[in-house]
């Protein structure tokens, strides 16, 4: 079914990546469309086919009067829908998530099952509340200024040279050692970045790091527990800059990553931030929800109790 349809007697419409999860979501559609349609309500279904086609879609969707939008795919299709949400200037609508990606990481920290009946029940069955969303300006691939929304995490530095291989090789690895993978081929080839950065308008330090990551969720890299006090609507992101470590304390540290105790090393300090700037002389990539979209300088702002997500 194509998004120039439409049913006024069928509120709800699901927006899939076939591609996600190295394809595996296209391959299973079929059968697990027939799940669906035993769980859920009528609704529509719309396969993306390319990059940036979910936003595009999600805005259809709004266009035509669906109400309960339902995304089956990886965190990018995630943020993808997002932007076309906030974007359009309905605000009549809820966002259900039936995860199915190589990270599927914002669904840890909503406590969304990965197994796709129990998601589906909870998504038919559950009640929305509102969340966080942070919004960032900073410079598009091409050297731009751009704009965009984000609900999980946004890894500045490491994070944007790791999903730059990660989105560049296949994920048959599936979501967890795909990543680890990467972060091991990544780890021998990237060097630290030294950027300026600006807490709450206010607090300005210049920083050598490996990483600094402005958290909403408390996840990121197919499971690494990055941010555990991270709280999706608590009105702050959690800034977590990983500094001045060498390749041996990244693999030393390994665990901890995946343990939730980051922040217990030394090199690693945490903020409360509602708003953040960072800049840098050197090229710095940006990964915002597990997709490469820019580089430095960017601005972080969050937007309280934006998004409402049923959960």
């Amino acid at each position: 079914m194509n998004a120039s349809s439409q049913n006024k007697n069928i509120p709800w419409c699901l927006i899939i990546n076939p591609a996600s999860a190295n394809g595996s979501t296209g391959r299973r559609w079929p059968r697990n469309k027939s799940l669906l349609e035993n769980i859920f309500p009528p609704f529509e279904a719309w396969e993306t086919t390319c990059p940036g086609h979910a936003l595009e879609l999600a805005r259809q969707a709004l266009d035509l009067g669906y109400t309960r939008i339902v995304v089956h795919g990886g965190d990018g299709t995630i943020n993808e829908t997002i932007n076309g949400l906030l974007s359009h200037n309905q605000s009549e609508f809820q966002l259900a998530l039936l995860p199915n990606g190589t990270g599927a990481d914002l669904v840890r920290t909503l406590g969304i099952p990965h197994a796709l009946p129990k998601a589906a029940k909870k998504a038919r069955d559950g009640s929305a509340r509102l969340l966080d969303i942070g919004l960032v300006h900073f410079m598009d691939l091409e050297g731009n200024p751009a704009e965009r929304h984000f609900i999980n995490v946004t890894d500045v530095g490491f994070g944007g040279d790791l999903v730059r291989y990660v989105n560049s090789h296949s994920k048959w690895l599936g979501g967890k050692l795909s990543f680890l993978q990467g972060l091991l081929v990544t780890l021998f080839r990237y060097q630290n970045k030294r950027m300026v950065l600006t807490i709450n308008e206010q607090e300005k330090m210049e920083v050598r790091a490996s990483s600094i990551v402005v958290a909403n969720g408390q996840y990121f890299g197919g499971g690494m527990w990055v941010a555990p006090e991270a709280r999706l609507n608590d009105g702050f992101f959690e800034v977590v800059v990983i500094g001045d470590v060498s390749k041996i304390e990244v693999l030393a540290n390994i665990k901890r990553l995946y343990q939730g105790t980051l922040a217990e090393h030394p090199r690693v300090t945490i903020y409360k931030a509602k708003t953040i700037e960072l800049t840098s002389a050197e090229e710095v990539l940006i990964d915002m929800d597990g997709e490469l979209v820019g580089r430095l300088p960017a601005r972080f702002e969050i937007l309280p109790q934006k998004l409402p997500v049923i959960y």
